[in-house]
């Protein structure tokens, strides 16, 4: 791949091995934070640097969410399936940040989260960001509570993308968190069409409280890993199972 000027010019800046943030990139060349998005997906792609929260470091650098390459190909391959002018729900996590990603910046999109990352992996990109307020969790950049449930539930979208803690293909999807299945829950109810998006490790280890049987999952989107038994009962309850390549 040939890199224009500015991207050629950003790889320099990333020799001296500190991150740096797409905010200063943009004032640095005097363009939109939109602009320089667009010019490190690209090169992530290439593999000359790693994406982190707001921003890129020198290729070779671990990702802060610890991003596996697992989750980066289900974030793509879930991305892949958003048309133009749909209503996109996005749950927190390492996965549902990948998909935030790699969702194609110059569509007519609207993306409703709990996620901070999510919000500032999107921020001033050409797409809608609806941000559900409530109470930031210690655990993760992410928002929850009685409030953040309430905004959901006025809200209707055509796809939900969301992970999970743990799984069973007999049985339904999990969570390590009390407070956090009743808003997976209400997430659920606002979209027409729901995808779990988890690694095939997740499978035969259910987590705490399961948030969403079988029958209110319509696609799961998982690794290579899964097992041939999973991916049979997953079927034969009518959810589409897609295996993410490599």
């Amino acid at each position: 791949m040939k890199l224009n000027h500015r991207q050629a010019e950003i790889l320099k800046m990333l020799q001296g091995g500190q991150r740096i943030s797409v905010r200063e990139l943009a004032a640095s060349f005097a363009v939109s934070e939109m602009s320089i998005r667009r010019d490190l997906n690209i090169m992530e792609e290439e593999r000359l640097l790693v994406r982190t929260y707001g921003g890129a470091m020198p290729a070779g650098s671990p990702r802060p969410h610890l991003e596996s390459p697992a989750q980066t190909a289900i974030g793509r391959r879930a991305a892949a399936l958003v048309s133009p002018g749909q209503t996109v729900m996005l749950s927190t996590g390492a996965t549902a940040l990948e998909v935030a990603r790699h969702l194609p910046r110059e569509a007519n999109l609207t993306v409703a989260t709990t996620s901070l990352s999510v919000a500032q992996e999107l921020f001033g990109s050409a797409i809608t960001v609806v941000l559900f307020g409530g109470i930031l969790r210690k655990e993760f950049p992410s928002l929850y509570g009685p409030m953040t449930e309430a905004m959901v539930k006025n809200f209707h979208v055509d796809r939900l993308f969301t992970g999970c803690d743990g799984a069973r293909s007999d049985d339904g999807f999990y969570t390590a968190e009390i407070q956090h299945s009743s808003l997976e829950q209400a997430m659920i109810s606002s979209a027409d069409h729901v995808t779990v998006i988890t690694e095939s490790r997740k499978f035969g280890q259910p987590a705490f409280v399961r948030f969403a049987a079988i029958d209110d999952v319509d696609m799961v989107i998982t690794d290579p890993g899964l097992f041939a038994i999973d991916r049979q009962q997953l079927e034969e309850r009518g959810v589409e199972v897609v295996i993410t390549e490599g």
